[in-house]
């Protein structure tokens, strides 16, 4: 997500700060403190996301997610700075069959959803102007993901490096979501997007008035809320590994399996599709996960052509 909002701004020729592990650790104070004194606004993308590591580490997944979160969000209020915090679908039990609604109650069953569910309490509560953007099963051409790795599986069976169908989850439902369709919505939903919509549908009057490091605080700010972001429609994983190789052109068996053969250590929702009527009603449409990925696997073709047949 951090690499396609860089590419974004890039294109647009706006300039932003975008430090790394090894430059920015975000639960060191002070660390934080010194990059924030001439941040204009901040979107927060840093996160432990592996939810099986959360479960055998939750006390390193709360630093991470919730306390180094609630750190940030007091001193972006304290400066009236805005933050962009980028939560999960995994705050909620996956008890509902219809799409979750923004206000709708998390309850979340792992340590990596309620750490992050800590992180947006804080957020809220800091008193500062923030949005939220829950977003769900996230992949890009950077890093490692789930479509990469149904690519990767089915170019090991080609060259006979693996065999049989590939076993996939078929009871667990949510949005598969390209992180640069993300990345613009987010932009979008603060001024930076083509099209920069105020929550309610009306056009803001003024855009971000951004320099990088150093230049002036923004003169447009959206109302501060939470949003669903994702790309519209809703699959099972399985559903989702049947519709990437058969766009990208592979013919290698599927079968289903359920969450309990699966055996992970940490609990996942069984439904988390999230209504994006909120997003809409700002006046920013998400397109269906079957093109987003379609986009995603021709780039992808272009940078990694082992992965295709």
């Amino acid at each position: 997500m951090g690499q396609e909002l860089q590419r974004l701004l890039r294109q647009r020729s706006i300039p932003c700060d975008a430090p790394g592990h090894s430059e920015l650790d975000v639960t060191d104070a002070g660390q934080v403190r010194r990059f924030l004194s001439e941040a204009g606004i901040v979107i927060h993308a840093a996160a432990w996301t592996d939810v099986d590591g959360c479960e055998r580490d939750p006390d390193r997944a709360r630093r991470v997610n919730a306390d180094a979160t609630a750190r940030l969000a007091r001193l972006c209020a304290e400066r009236g700075t805005f933050l962009v915090y980028l939560s999960t679908d995994f705050v909620f039990d996956g008890t509902k069959r219809t799409p979750y609604e923004p206000d709708d109650p998390p309850n979340p069953l792992s340590a990596y959803g309620q750490s992050k569910y800590e992180g947006e309490e804080a957020v809220r509560q800091a008193g500062g102007p923030f949005a939220i953007a829950r977003t769900s099963w996230v992949y890009s051409v950077f890093g490692r993901n789930f479509p990469k790795s149904i690519l990767r599986a089915a170019a090991a069976r080609r060259h006979g490096e693996a065999s049989g169908p590939l076993r996939v989850v078929d009871d667990q439902v949510g949005s598969p979501t390209h992180a640069g369709d993300l990345a613009q919505a987010v932009l979008q939903l603060v001024g930076l997007g083509k099209e920069a919509p105020e929550p309610g549908g009306q056009p803001p009057e003024h855009r971000w008035e951004v320099s990088g490091r150093g230049g002036p605080a923004p003169t447009f700010s959206p109302s501060s809320g939470t949003y669903h972001v994702a790309n519209a429609g809703q699959c099972s994983w399985y559903a989702f590994a049947r519709e990437i190789l058969r766009q990208a052109g592979w013919d290698v068996p599927v079968e289903p399996l359920t969450s309990a053969e699966l055996g992970r250590p940490a609990p996942r929702p069984a439904y988390s599709v999230l209504s994006l009527q909120r997003l809409e009603a700002s006046g920013i449409r998400m397109r269906p996960w079957q093109e987003a990925l379609g986009r995603f696997l021709e780039e992808l073709r272009a940078r990694e052509p082992e992965l295709f047949p």
